[in-house]
C-alpha cells in the first residue's frame, strides 16, 4: 500500500547542507499500522510529510497505492491533494471558527468532485459517530476538550474515506492519563476501519503497543524494523536498546557456543550468563543488553543450569508496582525490578539470575 524507496532529503541551513534522510526504504502492507519512532531530528517527521507531500525529496521513490506520487529520477511529484491519503497533524489543525460539523465537512467540502448536502451530512455524521462525538455537531470546536479536540481530527481525516492515514505524533498534546486511554481506542478504530496508518511518535509506549510493526530512526537512517516484541525483546544495537526502555550493557566473550537448543555461555563483568541466540563462536567478544525485569533473584527453583550473579543491594526505589534494584558487583552494577512483596533491602547480599532467552546479543 506505501511503498518508499531510498529516500533522500537535503535542505540548506546557515550550517551548511543538512542530510535529513539517509536513504530510508519502507514498505508497509494493506491494513498495517506502520510506526516510525525516534528522537527529535531523526528524521521521521520529514519521512511523513514526504510522503504527504509537504517536503520534495531530494531523491527516491514514493508510490501509495498503485500510484506513484514521487520519483525523483523520473520528475514525478503529485500534489498533496492528489494522493490518495488523509492526515492527523500534532496540533490538530482544527478551525476554531467552524463548528465540529464543519470542520468535519471541510475536506468534503473543498473536494473536486463536489458531493450533494445529504452526502455530506451522511459522512460526517457517519465520522462523527465513529469517534463517539455524535450530539456535538452544532458545538464550537473550541469548547472541545483536548480529547475530544484529537477525537475530531481524526473524524476529519476519515471523512475523505483515504485509504491511507498519516499521524504526526497526534497524541503529544493529552495528558498521560488521556494518552493510554486513546491509544487503544486510536488503533482500534483505525483497523476496524481497514485503513493504512503510518503514524509518528517519540514515545516508545504508543510505538510498542500500537503498532504492527516499528522502525527506529537515528540520524535520518533506519537502525531497526521489526515487531514490537522483537524490537523490545531482540535489539541490534545499544541505541535500540536503551531508546526502547531500560536496558543493563555489559561487555563479554563467548566461551561456550548456544548450539541447536542447547545454551551457551558468556562471561561479562556481571559473571556468567547462559544465552540461547545461535550463530556465534567460541571466543568472539560481545555486548549483551539485558531488561531490568528480567533479572530475577535465585531461590530454590532456578534451574541448576542457570548461572547464579552474587552482588550486594545498594540502592531501592519504590515505584508502586516495583521495586527497582541497583546491585553492585564489583565494579559493576546492575539494575531489577522486582515485585513490592521480595522483601530485600539495602545492604542484602542477593544471587540474581537471568533465562537465556533474556539475554540479547548486540550487533553494535
Amino acid at each position: 500500500m506505501i511503498e518508499i524507496e531510498n529516500l533522500h532529503v537535503r535542505f540548506n541551513s546557515d550550517k551548511g547542507v543538512v542530510h535529513a534522510v539517509r536513504g530510508v526504504t519502507i514498505k508497509v502492507a494493506q491494513g498495517e499500522f506502520y510506526t516510525l519512532l525516534g528522537p527529535s531530528g531523526c528524521g521521521k517527521t520529514t519521512t511523513l510529510r514526504c510522503l504527504a507531500g509537504l517536503e520534495g525529496p531530494s531523491e527516491g521513490r514514493i508510490v501509495i497505492g498503485d500510484t506513484v506520487v514521487h520519483d525523483s529520477a523520473k520528475g514525478i511529484s503529485v500534489p498533496t491533494f492528489k494522493r490518495d491519503l488523509a492526515m492527523v497533524f500534532q496540533s490538530y489543525a482544527i478551525w476554531p471558527h467552524l463548528t465540529v460539523f464543519e470542520n468535519v465537512a471541510f475536506p468534503l467540502r473543498e473536494m473536486k468532485q463536489k458531493l450533494r448536502e445529504p452526502e455530506i451530512d451522511r459522512r460526517v455524521k457517519g465520522a462523527l459517530e465513529l469517534v463517539q462525538l455524535s450530539g456535538y455537531e452544532s458545538r464550537p470546536a473550541p469548547f472541545l476538550s483536548g480529547g475530544q479536540q484529537q477525537r475530531l481530527a481524526l473524524a476529519r481525516a476519515i471523512v475523505r474515506e483515504a485509504s491511507v492515514v498519516l499521524f504526526d505524533e497526534p497524541l503529544s498534546n493529552l495528558d498521560a492519563k488521556l494518552r493510554a486511554e486513546t491509544r487503544l481506542e486510536l488503533r482500534n478504530l483505525v483497523k476496524r476501519l481497514g485503513m493504512t496508518a503510518l503514524y509518528v511518535t517519540h514515545d516508545q509506549t504508543e510505538a510498542l503497543t500500537m503498532a504492527d510493526r516499528v522502525a527506529i530512526m537515528r540520524d535520518g537512517v533506519i537502525a531497526q524494523e521489526a515487531t514490537p516484541t522483537e524490537i523490545y525483546k531482540r535489539p541490534v544495537s545499544r541505541f535500540v536498546a536503551s531508546f526502547i526502555g531500560q536496558c543493563n550493557f555489559a561487555e563479554g566473550k563467548i566461551v561456550q557456543a548456544a548450539r541447536h537448543g542447547v545454551p551457551g555461555l558468556i562471561s561479562t563483568e556481571w559473571g556468567n550468563l547462559a544465552y540461547a541466540s545461535d550463530g556465534r563462536s567460541e571466543g568472539e567478544d560481545i555486548s549483551v543488553a539485558v531488561r531490568p525485569e528480567n533479572v530475577f533473584l535465585a531461590d530454590d527453583r532456578t534451574r541448576p543450569e542457570m548461572p547464579r550473579i552474587s552482588g550486594k543491594v545498594t540502592d531501592i526505589v519504590f515505584l508502586g508496582e516495583s521495586l527497582e534494584c541497583k546491585v553492585t558487583l564489583g565494579a559493576s552494577e546492575l539494575m531489577t525490578r522486582l515485585h513490592p512483596s521480595s522483601g530485600v533491602a539495602v545492604g542484602d547480599t542477593v544471587d540474581v539470575v537471568v533465562n537465556p532467552d533474556d539475554v540479547a546479543i548486540l550487533a553494535a
